[in-house]
């Protein structure tokens, strides 16, 4: 007999991802309390929601590419229960912007989801400033993906430098990149970016890229001891152009990883952080670590407010000076001084971090279980059914047909990221993680049902 589902979770890959991070907390939750989940690819969506009919098929983001739109449009279409979050859910004031992060590529701008969850009530704020009609669609569970800083046990340094022979380091400076490849034209995010930046500001940001790059070669040619670690950002698309990383490879004291390790890692077996433009930031401060900026132009440009929680060493002398002050004295040259901002700064973005967002994202999902018990889906129209299949046929016949290097390229870029084993083994680790950190908070399964979302 066929499993009943409470909850189906489809997402991209199953490596430990920012999306992957945030829907396994939940989902690990969810099982906690007593509830049926399942956690597979979205790539095999279509197929999944029809086979299971769960009570709720659940999400972290609908607007990061047309396939997660398609997918929660379809499951409402078929009567089923949509609840998301956002993957990246720290946007300034403004309809454009509003409209960039609450819709993306959600063309249709009719939010299909039951329920949609935002990071801080800041952003609900200004959600319904512009769209007051979803009031009662979306809430405030505080930014998910920040509980792992909480919960997660601290990664090795020793074992992690094992892993790709670089043991020999005592030093280790973290570069978390950001995506310039949106600013060139083959990037397929480009159109986009016409329509929101000048071409004088999509300039500055190429020539920002390949100064950061510039810079950046400088200072690793001149640190031979030091150890850095370039974590590239992880929707890039132009390989290391993207990340303006180019022709770093060549020195021995660089690693460059993008999907190998989760950036939580990555982070914390830093000195430091340094960052172009980054909520990974953030992340830093939640493990008490120092963090800066490399703008070669300066620091005014579109952005959100993260970046005036760290001093900008704007060019090779300023950041070898500052490298040097901080393995000299411990300290990055003007960090302490924007302890105040970084307080605020956490509070706008995170709304909380007591560790405890996912609970409230469970107990919403949990209310939807207990308003809506019965399992039915609608019937596929012509045109669902042919879509179904074929979703179905790239999934399990793609794998077979790899010789072909169009459907190669494919199955590189969506299956191979699938991994039950890879998923099992991280689901089990979180879960054991997370029970710790309920008990050592002292919660009982009857308080986490009293932590809400706004």
């Amino acid at each position: 007999m066929k499993e009943k589902i409470d909850v189906l979770n489809l997402e991209w890959s199953s490596f430990p991802s920012r999306d992957r991070q945030m829907a396994t907390l939940i989902c690990n939750y969810l099982r906690y309390m007593g509830y049926t989940v399942l956690e597979e690819s979205l790539f095999n969506g279509y197929h999944l929601l029809n086979k299971y009919k769960p009570k709720i098929f659940f999400t972290t983001n609908t607007l990061g590419a047309d396939i997660n739109f398609l997918m929660i449009k379809y499951a409402s279409k078929k009567d089923i229960t949509g609840v998301s979050l956002v993957s990246e859910g720290n946007f300034k004031d403004g309809k454009e912007n509003v409209d960039q992060f609450l819709w993306g590529w959600n063309t249709d701008r009719v939010l299909y989801e039951t329920l949609h969850m935002q990071w801080s009530e800041r952003t609900r704020t200004m959600s319904l400033k512009y769209y007051p009609e979803l009031k009662d669609k979306i809430k405030v569970s505080g930014g998910v993906g920040f509980d792992v800083y909480k919960i997660s046990h601290n990664q090795q340094k020793t074992d992690f430098l094992k892993r790709y022979n670089k043991q020999d380091f005592k030093k280790i400076i973290g570069i978390g990149c950001w995506n310039f490849g949106f600013f060139y034209e083959e990037d397929p995010h480009y159109p986009m970016i016409q329509k929101k930046f000048s071409a004088d500001i999509i300039n500055r940001f190429k020539e920002d890229g390949k100064q950061f790059n510039r810079i950046l070669k400088e200072v690793i040619a001149k640190n031979n001891d030091i150890l850095f670690l370039l974590k590239e950002h992880p929707g890039s698309l132009l390989g290391k152009k993207s990340s303006a990383i180019e022709n770093t490879e060549q020195y021995p004291n660089v690693l460059i990883l993008k999907n190998e390790e989760a950036v939580i890692d990555c982070i914390n077996v830093s000195d430091f952080w340094l960052v172009y433009e980054s909520t990974t930031a953030i992340e830093a401060w939640l493990l008490r670590k120092q963090t800066g900026l490399l703008n070669p132009s300066g620091i005014d440009f579109p952005r959100d407010e993260i970046y005036r929680g760290s001093p900008n060493y704007h060019s090779y002398e300023d950041l070898q000076q500052a490298i040097h002050a901080f393995y000299h004295d411990g300290f990055l040259p003007h960090f302490h001084e924007l302890e105040k901002n970084r307080r605020k700064i956490i509070s706008d973005v995170m709304q909380w971090d007591d560790g405890l967002n996912h609970v409230r994202s469970g107990n919403e999902i949990i209310d939807l279980i207990e308003r809506n018990p019965v399992q039915h889906i609608n019937k596929d129209t012509i045109q669902q059914l042919v879509t179904r299949y074929w979703q179905m046929f790239e999934w399990y016949f793609f794998p077979v047909l790899r010789f072909i290097p169009k459907i190669n390229r494919y199955y590189l870029r969506h299956q191979k990221r699938f991994n039950k084993k890879e998923l099992n083994e991280f689901q089990e680790k979180r879960m054991k993680e997370q029970i710790e950190f309920y008990k050592k908070n002292g919660l009982a399964k009857s308080d986490f049902r009293k932590i809400k979302c706004l």
